[in-house]
C-alpha cells in the first residue's frame, strides 16, 4: 500500500486528506499521477502536471522520480507566498 496525502484545493475537492492505493513499487511520480487521474476521473484536472505538484518525503519531485515503499507522497496545488 502507498499512502498519498492531499492538500488545499485537492483535499477540499476530494473531501479527503489521503488515500491508500495498491500500486507496485518502485514506481514513478507519473505512474501515481496517472493512477490518480483514473481513480478520480471527475477531478482528473487536479492531478495534471500543470496544476498539482508532487513531493516525495517533503521534497518537490519531477515525473521521473521514483517512489518506493514507505515513502511519503503528497500532491498539492500551486501556492503563493507573500
Amino acid at each position: 500500500m502507498l499512502k498519498i496525502i492531499f492538500f488545499a484545493k485537492i483535499k477540499d475537492n476530494l473531501c479527503r486528506d489521503f488515500i491508500e492505493i495498491e500500486i507496485e513499487t518502485p514506481c514513478s511520480v507519473s505512474d501515481v499521477r496517472n493512477y490518480l487521474k483514473n481513480e478520480f476521473s471527475d477531478h482528473h484536472h487536479l492531478f495534471s502536471e500543470d496544476y498539482a505538484t508532487c513531493a516525495i518525503n517533503h521534497e518537490i519531485s519531477n515525473e521521473k522520480n521514483m517512489i518506493r515503499k514507505g515513502d511519503e507522497v503528497a500532491f498539492f496545488p500551486p501556492v503563493t507566498g507573500g
